[in-house]
């Protein structure tokens, strides 16, 4: 590091921030408008979960006048959630709100863009981060402050290199991060499929109207369940007939015909149940006082995806209590606009775990997949009955756990079902544990390589 120099950050970059729009030009489509929110979702790999836009003609105005975010370009959180940095690789034109985010653009000639974000994301780098922060109840970074900010850089050499090394991990992680969202969007449609769609019955209810016979409804429903065309189920039964054989027998327990119960159309033998009749909302579970126990606040649960954070060691004193297979549903606003819900599924075996009161932990009853207490949370027709069960003051309204407990759902009477449900959804959730754990291994040691790479000293 001794050929290493010290700049300032506003030798090296513009600093800079948006131009004001007011909350009166926001548009319901047009161009995308990022707040702190947004970005940090990008960050993270997710999607955007609430939509903001400006006019067209607006973007272009300042887009001529000032210039936009461009590829290569690096934005910092800099009100509420500090310091999270995105590398602006973008595909579309978009935005954002001053004040909340800092704009990086106009890099020199000796300075990497990559290389800063990396260096954002690093222990140093968020410890400069922190001595510059101002304000004790809104926490904000300055553009005065962020520019005051000195870093040691190497040749540019040397930043690609690093940045080669870090590249390689963050793509692993994003490529596990990818999967996961597939692997739940996959169990999310099967538990549609199922349970509120009902696609196998109505298979089976079409090819019996069309005049098939019950062999050929049940092919119908086989198609319904697995996706496949008759051609592939061929193949399927001459190359891997046990698989075959589950699949049939699964198509089998499906009702051949629908009924009506309360005005809703249900298969034929189901029962329409409460919510709370399959899952226990918020399960006794028993912890001493100042038991040294797993803790998880609200900030900790993702918007997307079923992964929390890792939980905290923390004396236990009062709170919810939960298990794995538990599902953590926040009930208060804005988390629950938000989507903030978890599985939990990395505790030690029979650990209790402990949090926020302003989450209802869902457990499945009987032989029900854990899964499904996850699915059904995370289902939109579940999560808008919640809502409109809220009552209290604007800005602090909570959903009525007696309410949402009489969500009504729909049970099958045969428990083959329950059964071939959960030998489909339990493997799908612990790939994504599975792919979790590994991208909390790839973090650290993208945290303990940081430093060093940059041979920096905390």
């Amino acid at each position: 590091m001794s050929d290493w120099k010290e700049y300032k950050l506003d030798e090296l970059v513009e600093i800079t921030s948006s131009k004001r729009i007011m909350r009166s030009e926001y548009q319901e489509n047009g161009i995308p408008f990022f707040r702190s929110k947004e970005i940090i979702e990008l960050n993270s790999g997710n999607e955007i979960t609430t939509e903001l836009f400006i006019s067209k003609e607006r973007f272009l105005e300042i887009k001529n006048k000032f210039g936009t975010p461009s590829y290569g370009d690096i934005l910092l959180t800099s009100v509420g959630t500090l310091g999270v940095p995105y590398f602006v690789n973008y595909k579309e034109e978009f935005y954002f709100k001053d004040g909340n985010l800092t704009w990086f653009r106009k890099f020199n000639n000796i300075l990497r863009s990559k290389y800063l974000y990396y260096w954002f994301s690093s222990p140093v780098g968020r410890k400069a981060l922190k001595e510059i922060t101002i304000g004790s109840t809104q926490p904000a970074l300055t553009i005065t402050g962020l520019k005051s900010l000195t870093i040691h850089l190497p040749t540019l050499e040397e930043q690609d290199y690093i940045i080669e090394i870090l590249d390689h991990l963050s793509s692993k992680i994003h490529l596990n991060t990818q999967i996961n969202k597939t692997l739940e969007q996959i169990a999310q449609a099967l538990f549609k499929s199922w349970f509120v769609d009902f696609d196998p019955v109505r298979a089976k209810v079409q090819a019996l109207s069309d005049g098939l016979n019950l062999e050929q409804a049940e092919l119908a429903a086989m198609q319904a369940i697995s996706g496949k065309t008759p051609e592939e189920l061929t193949a399927l039964s001459q190359i891997q007939p046990e698989c075959y054989a589950e699949l049939a027998e699964t198509a089998k327990a499906f009702p051949c015909e629908m009924m009506e119960v309360d005005g809703v159309e249900v298969p034929k033998g189901w029962e329409v149940l409460n919510a709370n009749d399959v899952i226990e909302f918020n399960p006794k579970e028993t912890l001493k006082k100042d038991t040294l126990a797993y803790y998880l606040d609200m900030a900790s649960l993702p918007t997307q995806g079923c992964s929390p954070d890792l939980p905290i060691l923390r004396k236990f004193t009062s709170g919810t209590r939960f298990r794995n297979g538990d599902t953590l549903f926040a009930r208060i606003t804005p988390c629950l606009e938000n989507g903030k819900t978890a599985f939990i599924q990395y505790l030690p075996e029979g650990t209790v775990a402990w949090g926020s009161t302003e989450y209802i932990v869902m457990r499945t009853k009987g032989i029900i997949p854990k899964p499904y207490s996850y699915l059904l949370a995370r289902y939109e027709s579940f999560r808008e009955y919640a809502i409109r069960s809220m009552t209290g003051t604007s800005g602090r309204q909570r959903t009525q756990l007696d309410i949402i407990e009489t969500y009504k759902v729909v049970s099958p009477s045969d428990n083959k079902l329950w059964e071939s449900f959960s030998k489909i959804i339990n493997p799908i959730f612990e790939t994504i544990n599975s792919n979790t754990n590994k991208n909390i291994t790839l973090y650290n040691i993208r945290d303990l390589l940081l430093p060093k790479l940059l041979n920096e000293v905390i």
